[in-house]
């Protein structure tokens, strides 16, 4: 990019200060005027910073060195830093002067660099970053040798020694320092000790000390050069509070006492210095404190109050031309992307990131924000950034005003490569309007229907419910018809236990939201219905107020959530048991279209890749999570209607196959961690060599439905021997009944966010009384020597979804063996009638005038047991019925196969979906499986009359 040429008033600066410089330092005159490019940009740092033309001229040495060592061409390396400053101390006086004249001749690089175009944003942000670290780490590394000289060692409870833990705070944290920061810093030290040989003193006065002695050394300049300024008043309690505190102390202050603007502190910080181990460890611990494990709407009044006073303070005049606190400026920008951080870090840890470039980056990617406002912030925040460096730079002071005389404005302007000023101010203008009106839209509700009239009205009808004076004051309810029953489900909320639990703050929320459900509810086809079912999610959920928050900032969630209402009482149960999944009623896009199982697969790799692998407790719970949404978005497209039955089951079936093969996977590398590998398996393989499983009933047959259980058979190819490779070895066969252990308790096991399947294992050889997991030739043996009628009929619909693709090609194998083996017909038909008759007996309890969808003569069981007898009868003779699993595709194999007729097959698959649908309806309308018979003595007396004619009954 060519430069914009300097005009006569900035050069006649440079000028004045080349000869300066060249008068201090004759000896670098050489190669900077023999060197075109050198001579070239020593003009325009000259032009752009007096800061450097001051320190060149004072330091001597300082620019030779930079010229000869070629350290103004090149980047440095992370660790080029900490190298520099690597050297033997003797004490404060000469620790002090190591410190300034690095810090010195790095700021006149990185200035250099930035100013000639060598460094872009995030090298310059960096470097300014590892410096500063690199000087507090030096600096305390040598005052604690020196006070542990002096004072003694301190030691932990357990005897070790420990050290001071510093927190960078802000843009030092997030690795994204200006070039005349402050440096904000808080000091831990792991636990309250003794400090050995030193007389009685304890942890807390040795650390006490060392960050005294630290500041002290800061603060002072040495040689007219100054260190970094240090400010320590984010730490608990502020000014006020103690300067160094134990990790306990710390930990319970942010839990019992912390505020919203510490955790919004907090999400830069980074330890920087002394024990990095255990500073890392101590964010850890506070993570629950900054990001909650769940959307954080109920922050939203503190965040407003937040923007409250950021717009208050934007308006005093004196911040009109400041770049940083100023409409527009930088702070709005870093509070645009640090409030979804705070909302949604907790739930989604890919938002847990310090850099705020990064921040905006993935709410794009995650479709929270779109693609242009993502390019606009973050072109905004690269200009001001550059901005902020240039006017810094000038005279290495802290300063976001931008200039007020012509020649500094021009200096300014030509400085970020603008012809004028004019150009310049109209470019920044633009980014920072831009920034401000996408701050302005921040927590921005809804307006008031107060010009719908009703308004008043309904939140005078919900504070006077109890009023006997204010009956006839009260107006009709519009949209409903019985008027009786609206105050009477109101009454149900306001007298509730958990209403009257509320805190003062969550009663006002409570208030705020009621006059909005009822108009919501009001404009639905069933009224009364909807908002007696939004009432009783809000019973449920009102106690944790941050959901009532979400409804209230968020008024397209509450018109989904009637619209849903209407449709399935399921559904608002089920957001009761989770309301952390309200969040997903924000986007119609993702809601209304649940993904494939490529799409499921991928997403669940991104949301597991977040969470720390031996974190077993908290995978579970992402493992939970991910159900439910999933779960959700597939009952609201059912509803909808977008989806019809098959691929309401096709997706329920492929979140459950996804969930269980990454739940073996993670008791697969919790079990090795402990055992190491099966001898005999290669591991490169698959996730899991030597194990499957599989599936039977409706995960076998692709049939599940929202409250399905599964049915599951683990079988494993391990042959004799013992484990290798783990820190204990035990044998093969312990290894696989272990894992199997390990994933029914994993899948049963209630977390935070539920549990994730209702498991069951009776399918199995042997039943209850069998082993947990089986051989593969003992299973083979057992299913065909062995197994029972009812066992054979269960095999029809096994297949095996996880594990070892080598050993399900073997179960495979056995299944079509054990299905097409010879069987005596009317044995067989004989067996299957005894199972049929003895599963009416016990399950099915006749009503006059109900229909059992399921047991009834001619429902769904009775349609299953025809697919299974004649597949056992005939697969023997027609092998390709043994190629499915789901009763649909088995009666029309039986049908290609033409051992049903076309008209029966049609008949029967009719019959089924339309009972599996109806069944499925009702599950989700919350009636159960027993319908109006009426309804059904079509379909009945057709499913009959085949039973009868393939069963020979008539």
């Amino acid at each position: 990019m060519d430069r914009v040429k300097l005009p006569a008033s900035i050069l006649e600066s440079a000028a004045i200060r080349k000869n300066h410089l060249l008068e201090s330092i004759p000896d670098a005159a050489s190669p900077l005027f023999s060197d075109p490019i050198l001579s070239s940009d020593l003009e325009r740092v000259l032009a752009f910073s007096e800061f450097i033309a001051s320190a060149a001229a004072r330091e001597t040495e300082l620019l030779p060195d930079l010229i000869t060592s070629g350290d103004l061409n090149h980047r440095y390396p992370a660790d080029k830093y900490k190298k520099l400053l690597d050297r033997e101390v003797s004490d404060e006086t000469t620790l002090k002067n190591l410190l300034t004249r690095t810090r010195m001749r790095e700021m006149v690089r990185i200035a250099w660099r930035d100013i000639t175009l060598k460094a872009d944003l995030e090298e310059t942000v960096k470097d300014l970053s590892c410096l500063a670290s690199a000087c507090v780490d030096k600096a305390f590394s040598f005052l604690y040798d020196k006070l542990r000289f002096m004072y003694g060692t301190p030691l932990d409870k357990h005897g070790q020694e420990q050290n001071i833990i510093v927190l960078g705070m802000g843009k030092l944290g997030a690795d994204e320092l200006n070039f005349s920061s402050d440096i904000d810093l808080i000091f831990a030290y792991p636990e309250n000790g003794p400090v050995k040989g030193g007389g009685g003193r304890t942890s807390e006065e040795f650390f006490t000390k060392l960050c005294r002695n630290f500041l002290r050394v800061f603060s002072a300049a040495t040689n007219n050069a100054t260190l970094f300024r240090v400010d320590t008043r984010l730490r608990p309690y502020g000014d006020s509070g103690p300067l160094v505190m134990s990790c306990a102390a710390m930990e319970a202050y942010y839990q019992t006492q912390g505020r919203e603007w510490e955790r919004y502190a907090l999400i830069k910080a980074r330890p920087i210095a002394g024990d990095i181990g255990s500073g890392s460890t101590l964010l850890k611990h506070l993570n629950p404190f900054i990001y909650r494990r769940y959307f954080d709407y109920g922050s939203f009044d503190s965040f407003r109050d937040m923007k409250r006073r950021i717009s208050l303070q934007v308006k005093d005049k004196r911040l009109q031309n400041n770049i940083k606190l100023g409409a527009g400026g930088i702070r709005e920008i870093e509070f645009f992307g640090q409030l979804f951080q705070l909302i949604r870090g907790g739930v989604e840890p890919e938002f847990q990131e310090r850099e705020i470039l990064k921040v905006l980056n993935i709410l794009e990617k995650r479709k929270y924000i779109s693609a242009a406002t993502c390019r606009e912030l973050s072109r905004a925040y690269c200009f001001l950034r550059q901005v902020e460096h240039r006017l810094q730079e000038y005279q290495d002071r802290q300063t976001h005003d931008l200039p007020s005389t012509d020649k500094e404005r021009l200096r300014l302007a030509i400085s970020m490569d603008f012809k004028n000023w004019e150009a310049f101010s109209g470019q920044l203008d633009s980014h920072m309007k831009t920034v401000h009106g996408h701050f302005r839209q921040l927590l921005v509700t809804e307006k008031d229907d107060s010009g719908n009239g009703n308004s008043e009205a309904l939140k005078y009808l919900w504070l006077t419910l109890n009023d006997p004076q204010a009956l006839e004051a009260r107006s009709r309810v519009p949209g409903f018809e019985d008027q009786n029953r609206v105050v009477t489900i109101l009454k149900s909320l306001e007298s509730h236990p958990n209403t009257k639990k509320l805190t003062s703050q969550g009663r006002k929320r409570l208030d705020r939201l009621i006059p909005g459900l009822i108009r919501t509810a009001g404009r639905q086809k069933q009224p009364e219905t909807v908002l007696g079912r939004l009432v009783d999610l809000i019973i449920t959920i009102q106690r944790r107020t941050c959901y009532l928050s979400l409804l209230l900032e968020n008024p397209i969630v509450l018109k989904h959530l009637a619209d849903l209402a209407a449709r399935s009482p399921w559904i608002t149960s089920f957001l009761s048991q989770h309301p952390a999944l309200l969040d997903e009623l924000l986007d119609p896009a993702t809601l209304y279209s649940p993904p494939d199982k490529e799409d499921m697969e991928r997403e669940l790799d991104r949301r597991m890749a977040q969470i720390p692998e031996d974190d077993f407790e908290f995978q579970l719970e992402e493992l939970c999570i991910f159900k439910q949404i999933n779960t959700l978005r597939i009952a609201v497209a059912d509803v909808s209607g977008n989806f019809p039955l098959m691929k309401v089951s096709d997706r329920l079936t492929f979140l459950a196959e996804t969930i269980l093969d990454r739940t073996i996977d993670i008791c697969r590398q919790t079990i090795q961690k402990k055992y190491g590998t099966p001898s005999g398996q290669n591991s490169a393989a698959c996730s899991s060599p030597g194990f499957a499983a599989v599936a039977y009933g409706k995960l076998g047959g692709i049939e599940l439905g929202y409250t399905s259980d599964l049915d599951l058979v683990f079988i494993h190819a391990g042959g004799t021997g013992f484990t290798q490779g783990g820190p204990k070895s035990i044998e093969n066969n312990r290894f696989y009944t272990l894992l199997s252990q390990r994933i029914i308790h994993a899948l049963t096991l209630h977390t935070p966010a539920g549990t994730l399947y209702e498991t069951d294992m009776r399918l199995r050889p042997r039943g209850q009384g069998g082993m947990i997991v089986s051989h593969i030739e003992a299973f083979k043996e057992y299913i065909l020597q062995e197994a029972w009628t009812w066992e054979h009929q269960a095999i029809v619909r096994a297949r095996p979804v996880s594990g070892d693709p080598a050993l399900r090609n073997r179960f495979n194998k056995a299944r079509k063996k054990a299905l097409t083996i010879k069987r005596d017909p009317e044995q067989l038909k004989q067996e299957v009638l005894d199972m049929r008759r003895r599963m009416r007996k016990e399950l099915l309890k006749p009503e006059k005038e109900v229909f059992d969808l399921k047991q009834e003569r001619g429902g769904i069981v009775d349609i299953e047991f025809i697919v299974q007898f004649l597949v056992l009868k005939n697969s023997r003779s027609h092998p390709n019925l043994t190629d499915w699993t789901d009763n649909v595709r088995l009666l029309e194999t039986l049908a290609a196969e033409k051992i049903l007729g076309e008209e029966e097959t049609q008949t029967l698959k009719s019959a089924y979906l339309t009972l599996r649908h109806n069944l499925h309806r009702r599950s989700l309308r919350e009636k159960g499986k027993k319908a109006d018979a009426d309804l059904f003595i079509s379909v009945q007396e057709t499913v009959c009359g085949i039973f009868d004619k393939v069963f020979h009954n008539q």
